[in-house]
């Protein structure tokens, strides 16, 4: 099904904000509480679908990008004998991967996360 003119604009306002309500706002509609309907469509949900799955697909690339940068700045650092340099791509790889700040159990305790890497 394709999407109207108004539909479409709702796509790229969601794009645009990620919020359904100020999309749709934006789009054109006069009732806020049509997004769930709108978001559901025949003609809008596959390209939601689509947008996300491209947006997740480029964060990740990104992620990876920027993890193999920093250990390739990490081996060089070791290599040169900077350890401070690299301590700190080591520090970076770790927030970037959120192991810098402690996760809530679902008892309710703190405790820092640990990455385990299978070879």
């Amino acid at each position: 099904m394709k999407p109207t003119l108004r539909q479409l604009r709702f796509i790229e306002e969601y794009a645009k904000c990620g919020v359904g309500a100020e999309a749709a706002r934006r789009a054109g509609y006069a009732n806020e509480r049509q997004v769930s309907r709108i978001m559901k469509s025949k003609a809008v949900a596959p390209k939601l679908a689509e947008m996300r799955e491209t947006a997740l697909k480029n964060a990740q690339c990104s992620l990876e990008s920027l993890l193999a940068e920093l250990e390739e700045a990490r081996q060089l650092a070791i290599k040169n004998k900077a350890s401070a340099t690299a301590i700190n791509a080591s520090l970076a790889k770790a927030k970037l991967l959120g192991l810098d700040k402690p996760v809530k159990s679902e008892d309710g305790e703190e405790f820092m996360p640990v990455l385990v890497e299978f070879v």
